[in-house]
């Protein structure tokens, strides 16, 4: 019984209305590869710079996925049943209480509220179940609406790494958003408004 309410809970955390988030199988792959090649994927989400081909980045995916990724989830729209985005946290800290949080969503889905809705269950996902003080998100300074999505959520900017980023020939400081435990009441009340707001699935 126990067991049972646990998985309940879990659930009701990673599924609402418009979007289920699930964990990556090895179906998603030839997805994630052609979003991982995807020019605003490497400019606004990616430290790689370069296309390669699917056998490069299986290598590279299996390389992430040991490295650092602690849970991987893809989006799917509930009602279209087709893959959305994607979301993950990584270099995961239970003693001092923090993770790092990183996502995608393709062009098509962004203006549906996909990624803030994504985004807003695995936070609340994470502090239910985690013992996390903070999450953090790393952006670059010109993905303005990632930073604009980050500030309305209540992340503060906690660090700015300057020149950290270099592409397409100049250098880019790289910002890193924390956002606190006592910030889940805050996540849960635009969670149920960005529901209520955006269009349907």
């Amino acid at each position: 019984m126990i067991l049972y309410r646990r998985r309940f809970q879990m659930n009701s955390f990673l599924e609402n209305s418009r979007i289920r988030l699930r964990p990556i199988e090895e179906k998603d792959l030839s997805t994630l590869y052609v979003w991982r090649n995807e020019h605003d994927f490497i400019s606004l989400f990616s430290p790689h710079r370069n296309v390669i081909n699917y056998e490069k980045f299986i290598v590279e995916h299996k390389r992430d996925t040991d490295k650092s990724r602690h849970m991987q989830f893809i989006a799917e729209s509930v009602r279209r049943k087709v893959s959305i985005g994607m979301t993950y946290s990584y270099d995961i800290s239970l003693t001092d209480g923090y993770v790092f949080l990183g996502g995608y969503t393709p062009r098509a889905f962004r203006r549906n509220g996909y990624g803030a809705i994504g985004m807003s269950m695995v936070i609340l996902y994470l502090f239910r179940f985690f013992p996390l003080h903070k999450i953090y998100f790393e952006v670059f300074e010109y993905n303005v609406p990632s930073i604009s999505m980050l500030q309305n959520f209540g992340f503060v900017e906690e660090g700015r790494f300057k020149g950290h980023r270099f592409y397409d020939g100049n250098r880019y400081d790289v910002l890193r958003f924390a956002l606190y435990r006592n910030k889940m009441d805050k996540i849960n009340s635009l969670l149920l408004r960005i529901g209520q707001s955006s269009q349907k699935t």
